[in-house]
């Protein structure tokens, strides 16, 4: 894996964690969640992109 890919991986982790931690501290609302974590995945391009979910099912973040 090239050093830029791996570097996109970090970051993206690092940006939907800190997604997660401002909905999850209520932050944020869930449409903002849903639409920060589209924004993670175009920004960061992770490599599994493509195997995730295009939206996020409300049951199945943690509030």
């Amino acid at each position: 894996m090239e050093q830029k890919k791996i570097i996109d991986e970090i970051e993206y982790y690092m940006a939907q964690r800190l997604t997660e931690l401002l909905y999850q501290n209520k932050l944020i609302s869930f449409d903002e969640y849903d639409k920060l974590t589209e924004l993670n995945r175009r920004t960061f391009s992770p490599l599994y992109a493509d195997l995730l979910p295009k939206t996020l099912d409300k049951s199945s973040v943690q509030s």
